[in-house]
């Protein structure tokens, strides 16, 4: 229950995992939930691989199993039905709070966004005007599902939004998604800052940096440690320059088909990756989903299907939408072009259609390029049948991406230069790993409250 003396602060997802950060504000007046995300799947969590959540059931299946937050008021009843063992807690949430709730999206990544399509109507979700237009593209292109964008209300960088007795403000930061901010919320009894996904590499760290000094002093510091998961630590990441620079070169040293996996949400990335594959001499093609989503985004020279490679059906009918922009229109290639000159194109895969790998001309040097698309990586469910694919056919794998998240060294200079009282680690498999002096850090456990004014606490 909520301490009606103070400010609480409570961790409904992101704990010990990467992703499905979920930061719940509250006072007696007002609640402000930062992040509204699924949980990347890991080896513990039942709705992976082959069986998925029911239709119709989607939310409650994950209620029960854990794999959403239990905060009363939040979601829409009617995505509350639930029978059996558990079923009435399920319902419970579905009890009104007269306090206002107001959802703050820090950036259109699935684990921080996945679980909007099912909150209450009168819930108001604020978010970057830049985030608010690529939910417009993804949906467009049927990679999200429909009606999220218009959920969604605007938060101009720096404005301040008053729910009741807390007021918050976002600023940008660097991450590999545009729109991506932090979020600053001052209550009576003190100032609490939350990251998002950050980093200090992407155009030098110069909207992460703005944050931080805008964030200086706050009480409570929530930051991801997305890039402390990993044995050994990772080197810091390197610049979209080198990233550039790797690509060209192993695109120049082969005659054969290369293939590729990137991040259409990162459409800076992806411009940057194409203009890297033409400095090659080759064309690189996008699947329909991905070159509609760039093409929405305004980026230029998106390349895709025509219609004589075999495409899923949703994949088809994207390529199309791409095909008719206007000014910003995809061009098309056919499967044959492709077979008569392997070595003029770069192919980005389909990650849900790995077959489509049997219609292309691999040779003997053609290999994998990884920058950062999906299967992201080893946590991924997808990744070990994707490493099959890799050894059928002959394929070796070429580092050539960078993180979005904040390197081990720049998390602490992100900690000691906002210098709170007391940080809570989140987004990360050992968060206990953040460690800076004079900093006190706390490792929360789900739905516990942790006030806001605490021990130490200026």
């Amino acid at each position: 229950m909520d301490d009606p003396t103070g400010t609480s602060i409570e961790i409904h997802g992101g704990v010990r995992v990467i992703g499905g950060t979920k930061v719940l504000i509250s006072t007696a007046r007002a609640r402000v939930l930062l992040d509204i995300g699924e949980d990347i799947p890991g080896e513990a969590d039942l709705l992976r691989d082959s069986t998925h959540a029911r239709g119709g059931h989607g939310l409650a299946d994950r209620l029960r199993l854990g794999g959403a937050p239990r905060i009363t008021g939040l979601f829409a009843p009617e995505e509350l039905r639930a029978v059996g063992p558990g079923a009435q807690e399920v319902h419970a949430l579905a009890a009104a709070d007269d306090r206002p709730l107001v959802v703050v999206l820090s950036h259109a990544h699935i684990d921080h966004d996945g679980l909007l399509a099912h909150l209450r109507p009168e819930v108001r979700v604020l978010a970057h005007p830049d985030t608010i237009a690529l939910h417009h593209a993804l949906e467009e292109a049927g990679a999200t599902t429909p009606g999220t964008s218009a959920r969604l209300t605007p938060i101009a960088e720096g404005q301040e939004v008053a729910v009741e007795d807390l007021a918050v403000t976002v600023h940008r930061v660097d991450h590999d998604v545009r729109g991506a901010i932090g979020t600053i919320v001052r209550a009576s009894d003190g100032v609490l800052a939350y990251t998002g996904d950050v980093n200090l590499h992407r155009e030098g760290g110069m909207h992460t940096r703005a944050f931080l000094e805008a964030a200086r002093g706050a009480d409570v510091l929530v930051c991801e440690t997305t890039m402390l998961s990993f044995d050994p630590l990772p080197p810091e990441p390197r610049s979209e320059e080198e990233i550039a620079r790797v690509v060209t070169e192993t695109l120049t040293g082969s005659e054969d088909l290369m293939l590729l996996s990137a991040y259409e949400r990162d459409v800076d990335r992806a411009a940057l990756l194409i203009h890297a594959a033409a400095d090659a001499g080759r064309t690189l093609v996008w699947p329909g989903r991905h070159a509609a989503v760039l093409t929405a985004m305004g980026i230029g020279g998106v390349v895709t299907w025509d219609g004589t490679r075999p495409q899923s059906g949703s994949q088809r009918r994207a390529g199309e939408l791409a095909t008719g922009r206007g000014p910003h229109a995809a061009r098309t290639v056919g499967i044959d072009e492709v077979l008569a000159a392997p070595g003029r194109f770069l192919v980005q895969i389909d990650p849900e259609d790995f077959t489509s790998l049997l219609d292309l001309p691999l040779g003997p040097t053609s290999a994998w390029i990884h920058s950062q698309g999906e299967p992201l990586g080893p946590f991924m469910r997808d990744w070990d049948v994707w490493q099959d694919w890799l050894e059928r056919l002959g394929l070796t794998t070429v580092p050539a991406g960078s993180t979005g998240h904040a390197g081990p060294l720049a998390l602490c200079e992100i900690v000691e230069r906002i210098g709170p009282a007391r940080l809570i680690a989140l987004h990360g498999f050992h968060p206990e790993r953040l460690e800076v002096d004079g900093v006190q850090t706390v490792l929360p456990e789900i739905g516990a409250a942790i006030p806001l004014r605490g021990d130490g606490t200026r």
